[in-house]
Order: structure tokens, then C-alpha cells, then sequence
């Protein structure tokens, strides 16, 4: 399931930048939000067709305080970190944009402690070696995984003066392996266990940061930039739908959803993170560009060795497919 999940995801997220660059390059760029209105319309239409509707037996407690104080701590290292980079320096707004995330995040953990299992981050389920495991290589690769996915076509357009729709073709090549190899990803953790897949997919994505580095001001697509996003396509195949199966399958069945919402939030917040990391690069132009750009590949190659390496805290032995219960 989890590599038919990952595939479907793949499909639609390689079309669009493709579309975005067309519309950016004979229109205003404020026209792309304007697709996702049918999009949105069409997801839920579909779903309110679709999707079982069961009676709930229960009236589950909303973490109201979590979420809030998620919210402010997130948002407030997003705002301080973006501040930073940008060159703000230490100022009145940065000091207070840190503090107020770093005390949310502190109280969300102290928040947590106090739910228990009512909680919306249950602190039981991060007594699991797989599922700390799991989140801290999800947080670190997807952090990489999103400082490439910003910054190619980034300077492909600013720096090596590549066409706009060019560049959301780049990735394409990304999102067709993932929609191929995701779904024979449970034949690769049969075979090879629950820990390899990872490990393989950890290696890619490190050797495409590493190539990244070739990326010049005179880069063309085949030569320069296809082999990076080749290595990056199969690195994130390898791991995605593996690490999906490994979070559901490493807590209990009723676990089961709580743990994967954790982990997707995991990935967005190590993406969050990135991004705001990225600033002084995104303001950069020139020579200055592909120097700040060459040193974030260094900084998301030296996350995905990381990455690697949490690897090996996750509890070794034979994958186990995941069993939906009802």
C-alpha cells in the first residue's frame, strides 16, 4: 500500500511545476494559485464519492493546546530563521520570533508529557528505536530532499538563464522513477529487510548533493543537472514507500494512523526548516549565487550522511507488509 500511495503522489506532483512554469513564463505568476481551485474542487468531490463514511463509536479529544503551541513554535523558528539568513542579523525581531518558538516547542513538549496517550504527539509511540529512527531520517532527508527540489530550478533560471518551463521539466524525471520503483519497493524490503532499502536510498540522495556541485553558470539540463536529479529520483524511490510501511508497522495496529500523521509532520517541519535556512542563497545573484548554492549542497549532503546513520537505530530484522484492521 504504502508504495501505490507513494506512486499516486508522484504523478500529479510532476505535472504541476510543468504547468507552473508554462503559465509563469506567458503570464503573471500569481495565475499558478489560480489551478489549485479545480484541483481542490475535484479532491473533494472525489472524496465525498469515494471514501467510506463510517459512524464514529467514539468522540476522540482534540489536542487543541498542542496544535496552538505547534503552530507558534514552528512558525516562530520559521520566521526568526528566514529573518536571520536573509542577512536581518540578531535583531529585535529575530531574538523574539526564536524565543517565542523555541518556548512553544517547550511547552508543546511539556503539553504532550501531560496528555499522555490523549495527546497529539503520545509520547509512548516515540519509545519505539524504529519509529525515533524512522522520524529522525525522515526529518534530515526530506530537509535535503526539499533544499535540492528549491534550489535547482532555482538557479537554473536566476543563474544559468534557463527558460522557466524548462525548469518545471527538471524534476519530471523524479516524479516518473518514484511512480515506477515505489510500487516494487515491498519486493526490495522482502528481499533485502527493513533497514537496507533506506540505507540505499540515504547513499543516492548524498551522491546527487554531491553532483549537484557541478551546477554552474553555463550548466545545461542532460549534462550538468539530469544525473543529480536521476541519483536524487532514485534515492527518494528507494526510501519513500519502505519508510512509510516501516512507521505504520512499528506501533501498534490502533497506533497506526497517529504514528504516519507524526511522521508526515515530521517531513514538513524538516522541509519548513530548510526553507527558512535558505534565505541569504534565494537573495543572491551571479557568481554569489552558485557559491551560497554549492555550499547548501554541501550543508544537504552532509544531512543526508546523517540521515544514513539514523538508519542504524532503527531495529534490524525482516520487513513486515502493514494489515490495514478495520
Amino acid at each position: 500500500p504504502g508504495g501505490t500511495w507513494s506512486a499516486a503522489a508522484a504523478i500529479p506532483s510532476g505535472v504541476a511545476p510543468a504547468f507552473a512554469g508554462a503559465i509563469i513564463d506567458h503570464g503573471s505568476w500569481r495565475t499558478t494559485f489560480l489551478m489549485l481551485l479545480p484541483m481542490v474542487a475535484i479532491a473533494l468531490a472525489v472524496g465525498a464519492a469515494w471514501l467510506p463514511s463510517h459512524p464514529a463509536t467514539t468522540r476522540p479529544r482534540v489536542d487543541v493546546g498542542g496544535a496552538i503551541l505547534s503552530v507558534f513554535g514552528l512558525g516562530g523558528l520559521g520566521a526568526g530563521l528566514t529573518s536571520l539568513t536573509n542577512g536581518s542579523g540578531l535583531d529585535l525581531w529575530v531574538v523574539v520570533t526564536m524565543l517565542v518558538g523555541m518556548g512553544s516547542l517547550l511547552g508543546l513538549i511539556a503539553n504532550e508529557r501531560r496528555l499522555g496517550d490523549n495527546a497529539m504527539l503520545p509520547p509512548s509511540i516515540l519509545t519505539s528505536r524504529s519509529v525515533v529512527g524512522a522520524n529522525l531520517f525522515t526529518a534530515l532527508l526530506y530537509g535535503a530532499f526539499t533544499v535540492m527540489l528549491t534550489l535547482i530550478p532555482f538557479v537554473m533560471i536566476r543563474g544559468a538563464r534557463l527558460p522557466t518551463f524548462v525548469a518545471g521539466l527538471a524534476f519530471i524525471p523524479l516524479q516518473l522513477l518514484v511512480a515506477v520503483v515505489s510500487p516494487l519497493a515491498g519486493v526490495l524490503c522482502h528481499r533485502f529487510g527493513r533497514r537496507m532499502p533506506l540505507f540505499a536510498g540515504g547513499v543516492a540522495v548524498t551522491v546527487a548533493c554531491a553532483m549537484s556541485l557541478r551546477i554552474g553558470s553555463n550548466a545545461t539540463y542532460w549534462v550538468d543537472i539530469f544525473p543529480a536529479v536521476l541519483l536524487l529520483a532514485l534515492g527518494m524511490s528507494l526510501a519513500i514507500a519502505p519508510l512509510t510501511t516501516l512507521v505504520l508497522t512499528s506501533v501498534a495496529s490502533d497506533r497506526a494512523g497517529t504514528a504516519a500523521g507524526i511522521n508526515s509532520a515530521v517531513s514538513r517541519a524538516g522541509s519548513l526548516i530548510a526553507i527558512a535556512l535558505l534565505g541569504g542563497v534565494l537573495q543572491q545573484g551571479g557568481p554569489q549565487l552558485f557559491s551560497g548554492f554549492h555550499m547548501a549542497m554541501v550543508a544537504a549532503a552532509i544531512a543526508c550522511v546523517l540521515a544514513t546513520s539514523a538508519v542504524l537505530i532503527i531495529e534490524p530484522g525482516p520487513h513486515v507488509d502493514y494489515i490495514p484492521h478495520d
